[in-house]
Order: C-alpha cells, then structure tokens, then sequence
C-alpha cells in the first residue's frame, strides 16, 4: 500500500521556523466530524492560522498532504515552546470526518508512519518512537483511537505490520520434471559449440548440445553496429525547467531530503549561482545545489 503524499509547505514566514532533529511522530486526530473535513479541507486550515497550531502532515482515507519540512517543527503537541513533544517530534493528523473512511485514514496514518520510520534516521527504533498526543499533555487525542479497546496497541501493529518487509511468492515445485530452453539450431556444429562456450561461461553449466529436433538453418553473423552519433550537448538548466534531485543528494543547508523527494518532477522557481529553488507549482518544496539536480 502506498498513499500519495502532497507537499503544499506553508510559508516559511508563518512556520515556527525552529530546526528540528526528530525524534518522535506523534498521532492526533483532527476531532472535526463534519463532511468534507478531509485532508485537503485541513491543508487549507492549517495554511490560514499556522503558526499556531501548526503540523507536518494530515491524512485521511486517500491521500495525505504535507505542511512542513521534517527538520522544522510545529505547534501541536501542548507541551510548550521547548516541549519535546512541539520540538522533537514530527506531527500526524488523522481525518475523522463522517462522509470519509475512518479505518482506512488510521489505516494509511500507519503506514505514512511506517515510512518516516524508515527514512527518518533520527528518530528512535520503534515503537519508543510513537507517541499520542496525550503523552506530551494529557489531552484525550487521539480520541477515536483511544476510545476503542486496544486501539493504540491495535494501531502500533499496524506500524509494524508496514514496517515489515513483504514476502517474495515461493516457487512452485517442479515435482522433479525438467523444463529445457533451446537457445540456438546450427547447421555447422562449430557454430553451435562457441555458443555453448558463451552459455558455460554465463553461469549455465548445464548447458549441452543435442541433435534432437528438426535441424534449422544456421545463424548469419550478426552485422556491425553503426558507430555511434556524438552526444548531443546537454542542456542548461534554467528557471520553468522540469528536474529532478540526484538520489542521495541534501538540501542547499546540507540536510538530509526526504526519500520520496528524489522520486519525483519538480519546477526550478529560482536560479542564483549554484542555488536553485524548485518546488511544485508555486509551492516550494526544497532549495538546493545546482550540480544535484538532472534536467527531466
């Protein structure tokens, strides 16, 4: 399963703006029931009172929207400007809205945890990792969670069953037949013995010559390549290009991206020297050095 993740960061003049190390992801739920109240209802919300309150992302029965870079913190923990829960922990908001999915938004809040797990590396091994909001200042949140028997432990398997790697399908068995592949039929036997050679020196040491089977005619020699055109130059990139950031490669302040950054198309919002802004469509989403980036 793998949810979308929508990156719409609020202004940086209207964060909290302090650099944050995570160490947490703490689990709210938005307490507002009413239709319509999905994550993108909430994306706007957030984006009209932040900084206060303020969070990373909010995710709901289709897709989840992300408000804040994860080395910046939020407001939404209850524990005060140097709280741990405000200053160390990454924040997820789950949609109880009633013309949505409840279960499948818990369902997908896990598995976006699931992942911060994997790429955050700051954070501490799970489950020391996940936190209520209750934790950081006794408020009954999540609620809907909290309210069912069992439900945090019930949502903590959840993490972990996202945590664990999926099962490659065994092989069925063969029953002890043997399926042979026929790679060539040559009409001169010297012909057929190189390509043997070319098999045994691949790995296939089962490899034999058989005459079994109608001959066929044997193989013409393959022509030579045509000599290869000279590369073209590359191309400059300039603001409106469409890039992509290098795998591996870190923001222009030299922290470290999220992941799902380097799978996708950005735009170049902003050019100076070796300093590129890029983002997606008038939302910015990372600034970061010139040589990381590969024109799409």
């Amino acid at each position: 399963m793998a949810v979308p993740i929508k990156v719409d960061l609020i202004k940086k003049t209207k964060r909290p703006g302090y650099v944050m190390k995570p160490e947490y992801v703490t689990i709210h739920q938005t307490g507002n029931t009413a239709k319509g109240a999905n994550a993108a209802m909430h994306n706007k919300y957030v984006h009209s009172v932040a900084p206060n309150p303020s969070w990373t992302f909010t995710v709901d029965d289709h897709e989840a929207y992300q408000h804040l870079p994860l080395n910046e913190n939020g407001w939404h923990a209850g524990d005060g400007t140097n709280g741990t829960g405000n200053r160390k922990s990454i924040a997820i908001e789950i949609c109880v809205n009633k013309d949505g999915n409840l279960a499948k938004a818990e369902a997908n809040a896990a598995w976006l945890a699931a992942k911060l797990i994997k790429e955050v590396n700051t954070l501490k091994p799970f489950p020391a990792c996940m936190k209520q909001h209750y934790d950081w200042s006794k408020k009954n949140c999540p609620a809907q969670i909290r309210g069912r028997k069992n439900g945090w432990a019930g949502f903590l398997a959840a993490v972990e069953a996202n945590l664990k790697p999926a099962k490659a399908p065994s092989a069925p068995a063969s029953n002890g037949a043997l399926y042979r592949i026929q790679v060539g039929a040559y009409a001169v036997k010297a012909n057929a013995e190189a390509c043997l050679k070319k098999a045994q020196a691949a790995g296939f040491k089962d490899a034999f010559i058989t005459t079994t089977g109608a001959p066929a005619a044997s193989t013409p020699a393959p022509k030579p390549a045509p000599k290869p055109k000279p590369a073209p130059k590359p191309a400059t990139i300039k603001v409106g290009s469409k890039v992509r950031v290098k795998q591996g490669a870190k923001d222009y302040s030299g922290v470290q991206l999220a992941s799902f950054v380097y799978a996708r198309t950005y735009s170049v919002i902003q050019l100076s020297g070796d300093r590129v802004v890029i983002g997606e469509g008038k939302a910015v989403t990372a600034a970061v050095r010139l040589k990381d980036l590969t024109l799409v």
